[in-house]
């Protein structure tokens, strides 16, 4: 069987939907599903897996947000029979519209995978006019596109809940997927040049873009009142606009804790492996998140995590004290009770082998490649094998 995944950009810096996109895709290949990845933009650009054969790449005629690239049409004509079926990542996108209805001409099975976006809060709350661009997106296009995919699927029952009460549509069949965490590197990676400082501290680590829905001024509020000790850090790693770096950082300065806060930028590979592997705590204080893949990736690598309770994956979590409410007192609390006491450390990450284990590749991988199976009936007339090299038809 053969997959194509579709999203509207492969640059890490964005968020979630490439992470899962990248680790789902291959866990299914470790079973025997055989993936390719559509997106657009410029290769070069983009910082997640440049250069691997199974990336496609349409250059945008124009920048532009929506993602719109006219040759993406020519490559779904010349390519996509060679795939039993579709998985879309995201919406309010150009790549997910077209690909969903060449789809349909063809009779070729999709599934949508919406990645937070279909939810109150990413529909409604994001300002008046984004509200009203997607409500005349969504009667005009997009509406479609979900009534006609064989199956939704979602990153939490949490979020499959809330979405349901978003936009009104004929509801297909619905999933919450699974999800495998991937290790980039070795347990024994090395500091680089980005994180040498921090080695012999004691740290806590945020890690995910900087984002205003992170709740990052909370963290460092929370963080000033609690620790006194010079010698813990905390660490905050992830790509931002210059603008509201600058904001975050000032601050940090206003609360005179500015040399205790240590701002990294964009980590992947060895860096991030060995944030992860001597943080002494993760946290994730956000205001919304649907998922929130940085909190596996910490459990996997034996790191302790404490979450605001509007992280939807903390439905996953045995509570233990550490899903707390965005209440600043209780998070001074946590910190000042809580930071230096190995034995709790200990008996959070104990708890979390159930976590590890429903996220592993023997684990999740084989409840993948069984959605993609009951959705994508391999055809018999499939040209999986034909056309090879599918950007070089492009130019043809």
């Amino acid at each position: 069987m053969r997959v194509l995944h579709v999203i509207g950009s492969i640059d890490s810096r964005g968020g979630g939907p490439i992470r899962a996109a990248l680790d789902i895709s291959a866990a299914g290949e470790v079973f025997g599903i055989r993936r390719e990845l559509l997106s657009v933009g410029a290769k070069q650009n983009l910082r997640a897996a440049a250069g691997e054969d199974f990336i496609h790449c349409i250059p945008l005629s124009i920048p532009n947000g929506y993602g719109f690239a006219p040759r993406l049409r020519k490559w779904l004509r010349l390519n996509l029979d060679r795939f039993d079926g579709v998985v879309l990542h995201g919406m309010w996108q150009f790549p997910m519209l077209a690909t969903a209805r060449e789809c349909r001409k063809r009779g070729i099975p999709y599934v949508l995978f919406s990645h937070g976006m279909l939810e109150p809060w990413s529909v409604r709350e994001q300002g008046l006019w984004s509200y009203i661009k997607k409500r005349v997106y969504w009667s005009l296009l997009e509406r479609q596109t979900f009534e006609q995919a064989r199956m939704l699927l979602f990153t939490t029952q949490r979020e499959m809940d809330e979405s349901r009460g978003s936009l009104g549509f004929t509801w297909p069949e619905a999933e919450v997927s699974p999800y495998v965490i991937h290790s980039d590197t070795a347990p024994e990676a090395k500091a680089g040049a980005a994180v040498a400082g921090l080695e012999g501290r004691d740290f806590l680590l945020f890690l995910g873009r900087m984002h205003p829905c992170k709740n990052i001024p909370f963290l460092i509020r929370a963080w000033a009142r609690a620790m006194k000790d010079a010698q813990w850090k905390l660490v905050i790693a992830g790509p931002s606009e210059a603008k509201y770096r600058r904001k975050i950082e000032r601050f940090a300065e206003d609360l005179h804790v500015r040399e205790q806060c240590v701002f990294i930028d964009f980590v992947s590979g060895a860096e991030k492996e060995w944030l992860f592997r001597n943080a002494r705590w993760f946290a994730l204080p956000s205001e919304h998140e649907n998922f929130g893949i940085a909190v596996f990736e910490a459990i996997v690598r034996g790191c302790p995590v404490v979450v605001s309770d509007q992280v939807y994956s903390a439905g996953h979590l045995e509570p233990r004290g550490r899903i707390l409410p965005l209440v600043e007192d209780d998070w001074v609390a946590f910190f000042t009770r809580f930071l230096g006491d190995d034995g709790y450390r200990y008996d959070v990450v104990s708890s979390d082998v159930h976590v590890r284990d429903s996220c592993s590749l023997n684990t999740a991988g084989p409840r993948w490649v069984a959605l993609l199976r009951r959705s994508f009936p391999e055809r018999s007339s499939s040209k999986a094998d034909l056309l090879p090299n599918a950007e070089k038809s492009l130019s043809s």
